[in-house]
């Protein structure tokens, strides 16, 4: 009971604001980014991880929003290595754990722990641009694609029930601050 207890209430509540917030960046890219990335990001492969590194080194991004704004730059033709280096980059650094790093250790240590996160990130960026080449498959063709297997009314429903929980936890937690706040 403690477990379903957990997982339908705290964890989801940690995990609501950087969910709804991915989605809604996702939803933004997929709205208003063309939809030919796909022939730059083809001709600038290199160039297009520099900028997901460049966007996901000092963007405070957690995994749980960086998948779906992830999986939105594919559908639009960004090439998967570059969105696995968003990935790893992104939730592996952000402003404050860089200043936290320089303060704590030094420049030597943040220089150091930055080129190994980059350097790591594009190694594994033309690594699954390679798998991809190699095998022959097209990431925006696969990425969605799953939705296809569970009916369109489980889908509604899944996404109320989930959309009641959050907000049931939403308004559970203000009026326990509420609570706790008139008790001191």
């Amino acid at each position: 009971m403690n477990g379903l207890k957990y997982a339908y209430g705290e964890l989801l509540t940690d995990i609501a604001k950087p969910f709804i917030i991915g989605i809604f960046i996702a939803g933004i890219i997929t709205f208003f980014f063309p939809d030919d990335l796909t022939a730059w990001a083809n001709d600038h492969q290199f160039l297009s991880m520099l900028m997901m590194l460049a966007a996901g080194i000092p963007m405070y991004v957690c995994a749980t929003s960086s998948t779906p704004i992830a999986a939105a730059l594919i559908l639009k033709g960004l090439n998967p290595g570059a969105a696995l280096v968003f990935l790893l980059a992104g939730p592996a650094t952000n402003a404050a754990t860089i200043n936290i790093v320089k303060n704590i250790f030094n420049t030597k240590a943040l220089v150091i722990y930055l080129s190994m996160i980059s350097i790591c990130s594009l190694a594994m960026g033309f690594f699954i641009d390679w798998i991809y080449t190699v095998s022959g498959v097209q990431a925006s063709a696969v990425v969605g694609q799953a939705s296809e297997i569970i009916p369109y009314p489980v889908q509604l429903v899944s996404a109320l029930i989930l959309t009641t929980l959050i907000a049931y936890n939403g308004l559970f937690n203000m009026k326990q601050v509420a609570k706790h706040a008139h008790s001191h």
